[in-house]
């Protein structure tokens, strides 16, 4: 009887297959999906002992979600990013982030970071960014049940890239502005 049960075991192991781990949605401690309650920067919050909102440069994005500037801490931050975080909610609940990046010098960095977090991207490009471009920047986008990541490895400078992580309805709500007022 128990070699029967123990071959049972193995074969609801084999048939079901590995448990599907739930995304993590923290990105430099911001939680996509919950309620966005930091406090404002005290002083320039140019340089803090924890995250906290430059309230003075809070948007309004016009297809109603409101974007908060978030200042890092001086410790604990990854060296890939650069500056100040970007953070969407609609009524109060963290849709996106956005982290800047060192571009090109550090967007293998942030690709080895987010394949750790999220594991093998869904899709990966090299893009160069005009034709005399001497290097290719490196594109990663991962598409999960929940969230959708992108890693761009360089947005029109060298030394600019970004990760933006966002949840599905944050992208609906975008893309569907998008369609109604066309860039021209």
């Amino acid at each position: 009887m128990r070699g029967r049960t123990r071959f049972l075991f193995l074969l609801a192991l084999v048939l079901l297959g590995p448990a599907q781990a739930t995304p993590d949605r923290t990105v430099l401690g911001i939680e996509l999906g919950s309620r966005f309650l930091l406090p404002e920067c005290a002083g320039s919050g140019a340089f803090t002992s924890r995250l906290c909102i430059n309230g003075g440069l809070t948007k309004r994005k016009p297809w109603g979600a409101d974007e908060y500037y978030v200042s890092l801490p001086r410790s604990g931050v990854p060296p890939y990013v650069r500056g100040e975080l970007k953070v969407a909610t609609i009524q109060g609940i963290v849709e996106s982030v956005q982290v800047g990046t060192w571009g090109l010098q550090s967007q293998s960095g942030a690709l080895a970071a987010l394949t750790r977090q999220y594991g093998k991207p869904t899709r990966t490009a090299l893009k160069k960014k005009s034709a005399n471009s001497r290097f290719a920047a490196q594109i990663a986008e991962w598409d999960l049940e929940d969230l959708s990541i992108k890693l761009d490895g360089s947005t029109g400078s060298i030394d600019w890239g970004l990760i933006e992580v966002s949840t599905p309805r944050y992208q609906k709500l975008v893309r569907d502005y998008e369609k109604r007022h066309p860039a021209r």
